[in-house]
């Protein structure tokens, strides 16, 4: 029973978002930035094994980011609040040609909190496009990961612009 439900999970939880973090008072964390970095946390070794790399998807975001009009910053600018666009992504080692993937864009900055404007927190997620997984074989992983990537993207852009009209 337990290897049945297994392969049932997986398929169910294919190609689901999770834990959006894009209400109102979270797109104004976005108002009013100077640009937005990019980071990709550290991929994980599968994704070298499928060529992957992290300057693939940086590259991949800020090409979008330039395309949406929002400035973007060079790993070397460090504006008001240290704004960050973040990408997350883990990926399943292959098993009978299907792999799986999870991505998570977020943005943080540095922020304050109220009762106390001495405390700082060096970073801290103001804003997230939730977390999305799927599962695909070898030959359409780096397809289905752009086309992923480029959603979240997407969402980062609407959430923007909601709060910085062109």
């Amino acid at each position: 029973m337990r290897h049945v439900l297994r392969p049932i999970f997986f398929v169910i939880a294919a190609g689901l978002s999770f834990a959006a973090s894009d209400t109102p008072l979270d797109r104004q964390s976005l108002r009013d930035l100077d640009g937005v970095r990019v980071t990709v946390d550290d991929i994980p070794g599968a994704a070298v094994e499928f060529g992957i790399t992290q300057d693939q998807i940086r590259k991949q975001i800020e090409d979008g980011l330039r395309a949406a009009r929002i400035p973007v910053l060079n790993s070397g600018e460090f504006p008001v609040g240290d704004p960050a666009l973040r990408l997350h992504l883990a990926i399943a080692t292959e098993t009978k040609g299907v792999t799986g993937f999870t991505i998570e864009m977020d943005f943080v900055q540095i922020v304050f909190m109220r009762r106390n404007p001495e405390i700082t927190f060096n970073r801290a997620q103001t804003w997230s496009a939730g977390s999305e997984m799927a599962l695909t074989s070898r030959a359409r992983l780096r397809e289905d990961l752009r086309r992923a990537i480029a959603a979240q993207l997407e969402k980062f852009v609407a959430a923007y612009r909601s709060v910085n009209p062109k």
